[in-house]
């Protein structure tokens, strides 16, 4: 039997392409290309990758190896730490759209400095393809299929003969007691129901029941029960059903126990990257390393010269208790490195700080991960 073809990775794909367009420019300006040959390349480069990157958001979905390799690159993304840094202060809580006078739906967050950021749904949607938010419905929308905004569609029901929306919709009300049903007007008398046969005053809801409606045209005077639904753009003057109309689904998040375990990890890397940077550290973030049977993830690697730092990084609200250490100390059973050092938000517990003593761990403990960054690299340039 013929070996299968092995699937193509969507992530090395898009990697390599990114780092061809990388070696493009260059090429381009140091002279080596032309500028007509280097627009044709570099848009041709920039649309593969632009499609590398949906095929690796797609198989996301169904393949949890490519959603965490995924997950851990967009941890240093600054949009998405907002979106998580609202869930890690509300422990996961859920967050729904506001509705603003264009019924765009909207998720405002508010961020450490008390500024309002606005998550905009295909970051959202991004996040749960790769496993971060679980996703639940939460409305739908129906947009004009002609300027595809739903501000000024209007839900219109109109007249099964003539197509008129001029139409009168009555409520069909039945007195329980005596079986009379009649129009809802027939039985209001002020703002009091009173049978228009027997005479009695309903007083409670039991006397009575709603039955359904009957709807009469002003137009053509037809009568009937069901009208004829559709939908109506005010700013296009276009009349559509629900079949031409463009639905978007509307969705609630909460962040994923997974996701948030992970983020406690790596949410601060962006801020400690740019310290060791700065310091003239090479960083990578997530930081890998080869081992026995398969890669090992750190929140972070820097280098500098022959030395090489292991960063893990963990966030709680009052303090990092052992699990993080241990699992550090399990990755340097393998890892060939200078030094290990763990960063804590706010700061470890008594246990935990033992254990990373017992195993020559360095630790940096701080109220905030620009301060955690700072006695990092004080740690590093010590060692």
């Amino acid at each position: 039997m013929a070996e299968s073809e092995s699937v193509p990775d969507p992530l090395t794909e898009h990697d390599d392409l990114v780092s061809g367009l990388a070696d493009l420019e260059k090429r381009f300006s140091e002279g080596k290309v032309q500028q007509s040959e280097f627009e044709v390349l570099s848009k041709q480069l920039k649309e593969r990758i632009a499609r590398a990157e949906q095929q690796a958001y797609s198989a996301a979905r169904k393949n949890e190896a490519i959603a965490k390799r995924l997950r851990l690159r967009n941890y240093s993304d600054p949009e998405v730490q907002q979106v998580i840094s609202h869930f890690l202060k509300s422990r996961g809580g859920l967050l729904v759209p506001e509705f603003g006078a264009d019924r765009v739906p909207r998720y405002p967050l508010e961020n450490e400095g008390g500024r309002t950021f606005t998550a905009e749904m295909p970051l959202l949607e991004r996040m749960g393809d790769i496993g971060m938010v679980k996703k639940t419905l939460y409305e739908r929308i129906v947009s004009c299929p002609n300027c595809s905004a739903p501000r000024d569609v209007f839900l219109r029901f109109k007249c099964t003969q003539c197509g008129s929306i001029d139409i009168s919709i009555s409520r069909m009300i039945e007195h329980v007691q005596c079986g009379t049903i009649h129009q809802e007007k027939a039985f209001l008398v002020g703002t009091n129901l009173i049978c228009p046969t027997c005479k009695k005053l309903l007083q409670s809801k039991d006397e009575y029941r709603l039955i359904g409606v009957v709807c009469s045209c002003n137009s053509c005077r037809a009568q009937f029960e069901d009208p004829t639904e559709g939908f109506y753009c005010r700013k296009c003057k276009v009349d559509f059903d629900l079949p031409t109309g463009n639905v978007v689904d509307v969705h609630s998040y909460t962040m994923t126990s997974v996701a948030l375990d992970e983020a406690r990890r790596f949410l601060g890397v962006n801020v400690l990257a740019k310290i060791l940077s700065e310091a003239g550290y090479e960083v990578v973030s997530p930081g890998l390393l080869p081992g026995t049977a398969k890669e090992i993830v750190f929140a972070a690697i820097a280098k500098k010269e022959d030395r090489t730092f292991a960063i893990d990084l963990s966030q709680s609200e009052l303090e990092v208790d052992v699990e993080p250490i241990l699992e550090l100390y399990v990755k340097l059973l393998e890892a060939n490195i200078t030094a290990a050092i763990f960063g804590a938000v706010p700061k470890l517990s008594k246990r935990a700080r033992d254990l990373a003593a017992l195993h020559n761990i360095r630790v940096a403990e701080a109220p905030t991960p620009s301060e955690v960054g700072s006695k990092i690299l004080e740690i590093m340039i010590t060692l």
